[in-house]
Order: structure tokens, then sequence, then C-alpha cells
């Protein structure tokens, strides 16, 4: 519920903002539930809760736009380095001709913070916000790249892998453990099928500090060969531009 609840109320935040940024009037909570898919009496609590904690302002005719604690927290994430993802990720995009993400952790699972769509737009389903599963994306399992074992563990024991991911997906901790073991050794995360069959997802950590703080990842159809050279070169390389972005704070 709580991951279900973050992605809901970062679907309307986005809604409400991009009205905003097209410079057209605020949505009221019908149109928001219109715009999200997200059920009426919904959209009318989650609405509640936001505006209780200032991410959303409501005026005189119920309508929403970003409250004063989304612009503070916006403020905070805009830093040189997440300013230099969106070259990054378009670079990748253009060049590889695939899906280019930065996520970050909330817990046992990754939050899209910025995306940068292939050129034809085939794979629709990334969006801001985006909720995912942690150990079975290659966005995800990149912010595991440090963790030890008794980590994976604690991160990881309450969590319903049965029936969650694609063919090759872990069920397990043991098997989590396993793919980062195989992937570490070959310097690349590698999932390939593992969240949506036919998809594949490659993906390096950005460092501050030498700690994880976000993932930098393409995703595109399945390769049966896995990751290109060029793949590998443009993630090192944009990877490394990032986290010294981020060293640079």
């Amino acid at each position: 519920m709580a991951s279900s609840s973050l992605a809901q109320g970062l679907s309307l935040l986005d809604a409400a903002i991009e009205q905003e940024r097209r410079a057209r009037p605020g949505l009221n909570a019908s149109r928001l539930a219109e715009h999200t898919d997200i059920e009426r009496s919904r959209v009318s609590r989650l609405t509640q809760e936001l505006r209780a904690r200032d991410f959303l302002r409501r005026d005189d005719d119920a309508r929403f736009s970003a409250g004063p604690e989304f612009f503070h927290t916006a403020a905070a994430l805009n830093v040189a380095w997440l300013r230099a993802s969106r070259t990054a990720l378009r670079a990748l995009a253009s060049q590889l001709g695939v899906n280019a993400l930065v996520t970050v952790a909330d817990g046992p699972r990754g939050v899209l913070l910025r995306f940068e769509r292939s050129a034809d737009g085939s794979d629709r389903s990334v969006r801001e916000g985006l909720v995912t599963p942690i150990w079975c994306t290659g966005a995800g399992r990149a912010l595991l790249w440090d963790h030890s074992a008794e980590q994976l563990e604690a991160l990881l024991e309450n969590v319903q892998f049965i029936g969650v991911g694609g063919p090759t997906a872990g069920r397990s901790i043991e098997d989590v453990r396993g793919l980062l073991a195989r992937d570490r050794a070959d310097g690349l995360i590698s999932a390939s099928e593992e969240y949506d069959e036919g998809i594949d997802e490659f993906a390096l950590p950005i460092r501050r500090g030498g700690e994880v703080i976000a993932s930098l990842a393409v995703r595109g159809r399945h390769r049966p060969k896995g990751a290109t050279r060029e793949t590998r070169a443009l993630l090192t390389h944009f990877a490394r531009e990032l986290t010294t972005a981020a060293d640079a704070l």
C-alpha cells in the first residue's frame, strides 16, 4: 500500500505540475482522477494528504497546483549531477535508441526520478515517479551494488518475490545475491527479461562520496547477446561524469 500511495501521489503531483508547465488552468479533483486513472475517492484522500504537507495547494475554484513544499524539495534536488543527467539521458536515448533512466531507492523499491524516451517512443511504460521492485530491474539492482549479504537480507526479508517480475527474475534473496555477484564481476548490471518479458535493462550506480545515491540505466528490447560495447562504454562514461558532478558538491 505504501508504494501504491507513493506512486499515486506522485502521479497527482505530476498531473497538476504539467498544467502549470503548459500555462493552463489547474485541475480539480475530478479532472485529476481522469488524468491519472485514479478513482475519485482515492484522489480526494491523497490530495488532502498532499495539501496537509504543502505539496499541493487548492485555489478558490478548487483547482490544484504545486505547493511551497514541492518547490522546496525541487530546489534541494536541483543539484549539479541531477541537472547534468538530462544531457546524459538524452545522449543515451538518442545514440542507443532506448529509454534512459535515473532512479533512486525507496526501501525495497526504485523510484524513477528522470527519464528520456527513445526516438521511436515504442515503450510508453516509463513515467516520472514510476515505482518498481528494486531487485528485478537493472535500474533497481544498480542501487544494491554495495549491499552486503546482511544488508540484502534486511532490505528484502519481507518482499513478495513470487508473481513479481518477468521470466528470469530472482525468486529469493539468494537469487538476487547471485545476480549481484555475477554483475559486479562483469562490471555492469544486466537484467535480461527480469521485470518485463522482451525487455532488457543495463545499469550502473551513480555515487557521491563513494556511496551509491542513484542509478543510470538504459531500457530496450531484449538482445540475446546482452549489452553491446557501445552500451557499456556510454553507460560507463556518463555514470562517471555524473559521479564526478555529485562529488563536486
